[in-house]
């Protein structure tokens, strides 16, 4: 009897193991799920997997896109009317009285040979339908030709359509340099709190030696004051930096479209500087060939150059052919109906309209050759805007070498006072000196880096993505 209550007290124990272990199963499940359907990211974000993200979620990008599907809809849309046009027509009237060669469809009654009516036929209400179908082709028109060839209708469709294609390039690459920005500040500030907050640290304990000091007519009151605006700098300084991290964590949460946070998950580290930087002639160089702006460009002259086509062409004769066929039947039990067939080809040709057509067809024509030389301009921004990126990462990278070779002499200084200290030489005062002065280097130097970083995103951006270093 005891053997078989113990061996019940062990099925149940497995069945109750079983049953928390599915349930535990089955709500980490419930949870992934709620986690993957809500996006919420896992982990530390990296940049790439922020640019990722936004460009999936930006809203300009997919705005550029909708933009380059309504251009090709437009070329579609052009094509179509430089084709046959096929249009259809019904109508339903009611007739009631003696009838009227409106309705002469309707047995008109006894009629003499002339075609006189002698004995009019009067009738009750009676309905009388009439199907159309009309045919207009233009043979030619706008400079279409049967609808066959490139007409400049077509052509500035397309060429409107290229430009807004290299617009979506351009936003692509402004979305990956926001984000770059923001990454690279946000990551950097909060790098940086860490120095700022010892820095904090040892401005207190400065000040507080400095204060003693100064009571025992060590120091003077002037020392004190340096030491307490030390102090008071330092503070500030963490919490310029504490607010940079947290507008820069809103910003790019904004960015990315999750849900504001002041303190978004991502990982501290920041990427590499391009090793070697990039020449001026590449970038010059590949600049002036595959750059959006200028391939932008280039797709607005040709749009402008097809307007002035268009204008130009309206000055010529148009060639139309039109064909109609039409049935009328009062649906009397008789067989009374009519069937109207027409066929024409028509010319139309524009005789005087006060210079209008001329007017604006030479207003097309000095728009095409002012986007012409805006080509140039465009050009030259473009290199302007690129070299002055460059020459400012070439002083930014001068600056970080001198500050490199500061921070390893500051952190010598700070070995040897504490090598010093070991000893019982060393004043605790002269060795936090040192330590803030360090510090100090450390907190711009990563400053200095980060800036430059940021203008690497910049300097791709300028390039169109000509140069890449995020890819």
């Amino acid at each position: 009897m005891t053997k078989s209550v113990l061996l019940s007290d062990r099925s149940s124990n497995k069945v109750a193991f079983y049953l928390a272990a599915a349930l535990l199963f089955l709500l980490t499940s419930l949870s992934e799920a709620g986690d993957a359907l809500e996006g919420r990211p896992h982990g530390p974000l990296t940049l790439h997997e922020c640019i990722a993200i936004a460009l999936g979620e930006s809203p300009a990008l997919e705005a550029s896109r909708f933009d380059v599907f309504s251009a090709s809809q437009e070329v579609r849309a052009a094509q179509g009317m430089a084709l046959p046009q096929i249009t259809g027509s019904a109508q339903y009237q009611l007739f009631s009285g003696s009838p009227t060669s409106k309705f002469s469809v309707i047995n008109l009654g006894t009629v003499s040979p002339t075609g006189t009516v002698v004995t009019a036929n009067a009738v009750g209400w009676t309905g009388v339908e009439s199907y159309g179908a009309h045919l207009r082709y233009p043979l030619f028109n706008d400079g279409s030709i049967l609808g066959l060839n490139n007409a400049p209708a077509i052509a500035e469709r397309k060429a409107k359509r290229q430009a807004l294609a290299w617009t979506v390039n351009l936003t692509r690459e402004e979305v990956i340099y926001r984000v770059t920005d923001e990454f690279v500040t946000t990551v950097s500030a909060r790098n940086r709190m860490g120095l700022a907050e010892r820095r904090v640290k040892l401005a207190g304990q400065s000040l507080s030696i400095t204060d003693e000091q100064q009571k025992q007519g060590l120091k003077l009151p002037i020392d004190v004051k340096v030491a307490r605006e030390q102090s008071s700098a330092a503070q500030t300084l963490l919490k310029l930096l504490h607010e940079q991290a947290v507008a820069g964590s809103l910003g790019l949460s904004k960015t990315l479209g999750l849900a504001s946070s002041s303190y978004l998950s991502l990982s501290n580290i920041l990427p590499e500087p391009p090793d070697p930087p990039p020449s001026t002639e590449q970038l010059i160089g590949a600049c002036l060939n595959h750059h959006p702006s200028l391939e932008k460009q280039r797709a607005v002259i040709d749009q402008a150059k097809q307007d002035y086509r268009l204008e130009r062409y309206r000055l010529y004769p148009s060639v139309f052919l039109d064909g109609s066929a039409n049935y009328l039947d009062d649906f009397s039990g008789v067989n009374n109906s009519a069937s109207v067939f027409l066929g024409a080809l028509t010319v139309s040709v524009p005789i005087f309209d006060f210079g209008a057509q001329l007017a604006t067809t030479r207003s097309k024509l000095m728009k095409y050759k002012a986007e012409q030389a805006r080509l140039f301009s465009t050009a030259d921004d473009v290199n302007y805007e690129v070299l002055k990126i460059y020459q400012t990462i070439y002083t930014l990278s001068h600056n970080i070498l001198g500050l490199q070779g500061d921070v390893a002499k500051a952190q010598r200084d700070v070995q040897v006072i504490q090598a010093q200290q070991q000893q019982g030489i060393g004043e605790p005062l002269i060795a936090i000196e040192k330590e803030l002065a360090l510090i100090a280097k450390q907190d711009e130097l990563e400053g200095l880096e980060a800036r430059r970083l940021s203008y690497y995103a910049r300097l791709q951006n300028a390039a169109g993505g000509a140069w890449k270093w995020i890819p």
